[in-house]
């Protein structure tokens, strides 16, 4: 090297040679090809991804694409110049963390709730992130990628050593507080605002759900709005006078058979009003008419009964149907999504009570059916003897068959 230039000697029979060198960092380069020299130059620059280059000079030779690295070649002639203009652009502030989901299920029990929080998010560095748990929390276990991690919490704070590239964590952690009447999903901080949020608990077998709610797509309980029918369908068969029964007997009558299908509470009805249609104009049908009004009439109270007796071993027996549906959730699994969420999961609320509560309305219900019932009954019958309890059918009269005439004599 002799005055910024490298000297290099080929010897016979050698046809090419080589060297590497580096140039310091500076904003600007100038390539100029020498003049008066027994050889052609060719350049060729390849940037690097975080370098932004400007070229001016001569014209650049265009190559055809090689992959995804752009080579910029130049073929001077002598005395022509290019100069590069360097310069490494700033980044730009932003999060490097992204959720693509979460998962919180809760599973409360009569002293203490399990919970379970599902992340898949993606780093594009490595580095490390604080999740915050909810007041009073025990972490249980924490996996990254389906691999455990022994990662301790920190007061409220967990933190998770990330990777880059996509990564599915869970958490487990206990709280010292169960299932009460209010019961709302704890808080719990995930550090920064995350999208498809899902949230989910499952009640105990021995609560009765009567209200909730949440973000919007979720469950929710659909009882009381039948129960509004329910009552406008009352007041209407309160108006009609074929029976003694008023709005509110029909009504309370209604509550208990909310548990079961809707043919069997269509079918005791529809029995009631025939009941008192048989009372006011059925002894004016024919004998045959008659008679089959009375057999309808029998089998139509066998169902009945049948049907009442079945409503009160649901309510006894069986758990409370609150119609609850939405999000594919039930009376036991509730349900919610919100598809943008803060650095906070959602918080629905749950108001329940104990399926005992339950159990003695329905015996407070089935006590007062009873003794309604005998009422009934007995009005039922006076519905049901109104006329005579049996027409006897006219005789079947058998029409003879003329004989036939004589057969003629051989001699006529």
């Amino acid at each position: 090297m002799s005055d910024g230039r490298a000297q290099l000697n080929l010897g016979p029979q050698f046809t090419e040679a080589a060297w590497q060198s580096s140039l310091s960092q500076r904003p600007l380069i100038e390539l100029r090809a020498p003049d008066a020299v027994p050889w052609v130059e060719v350049w060729r620059v390849v940037a690097g991804p975080v370098w932004h280059l400007e070229a001016r000079g001569i014209p650049v030779i265009h190559l055809p694409e090689r992959g995804e690295v752009r080579v910029r070649e130049w073929r001077p002639w002598p005395g022509e110049m290019v100069a590069l203009e360097l310069s490494r652009p700033e980044g730009l502030a932003g999060q490097t963390v992204t959720v693509d989901s979460s998962r919180l299920a809760l599973r409360p029990g009569l002293r203490a709730t399990d919970a379970t929080l599902d992340l898949t998010l993606r780093s594009s560095r490595g580095g490390q992130h604080t999740l915050t748990l909810p007041e009073g929390a025990e972490l249980q276990a924490v996996s990254i990628n389906k691999a455990a991690q022994p990662i301790r919490q920190e007061g409220r704070a967990v933190t998770l050593p990330l990777a880059p590239g996509r990564q599915e964590i869970s958490l487990s952690w206990r709280q010292n507080t169960g299932i009460l009447a209010f019961f709302r999903t704890p808080e719990v901080r995930i550090g920064l605002p995350s999208v498809n949020a899902a949230t989910e608990i499952e009640m105990p077998a021995d609560r009765w759900t009567l209200m909730l709610r949440g973000p919007r797509m979720g469950p929710a309980v659909l009882f009381w709005s039948l129960l509004v029918v329910s009552l406008l369908a009352s007041i209407g068969l309160g108006l009609v006078r074929l029976t003694p029964l008023r709005w509110q007997h029909w009504f309370l009558l209604s509550l208990g058979l909310t548990q079961v299908p809707l043919w069997v509470v269509l079918g005791i009805a529809a029995w009631i009003l025939a009941l008192g249609w048989r009372k006011q104009r059925g002894a004016a049908a024919g004998d045959v008419a008659f008679d089959l009004t009375q057999l309808a009439l029998v089998v139509w109270t066998v169902l009945a009964l049948a049907g009442l007796f079945w409503s009160i071993e649901q309510g006894l027996l069986g758990l409370p149907e609150m119609q609850v549906t939405g999000n594919g959730s039930s009376s036991r699994s509730l349900r919610w999504y919100l598809d943008r969420a803060g650095e906070t999961l959602p918080r629905p609320w749950v108001f329940s009570v104990p399926v005992m509560i339950y159990r003695l309305a329905m015996l407070a219900w089935a006590l007062w059916l009873a003794q309604g019932l005998l009422r009934w009954l007995s009005w039922g019958w006076g519905c049901f003897a109104e006329g005579g309890l049996w027409r006897p059918l006219p005789p079947l009269r058998l029409r003879k068959k003329p004989a036939a005439p004589p057969a003629p004599a051989m001699g006529a």
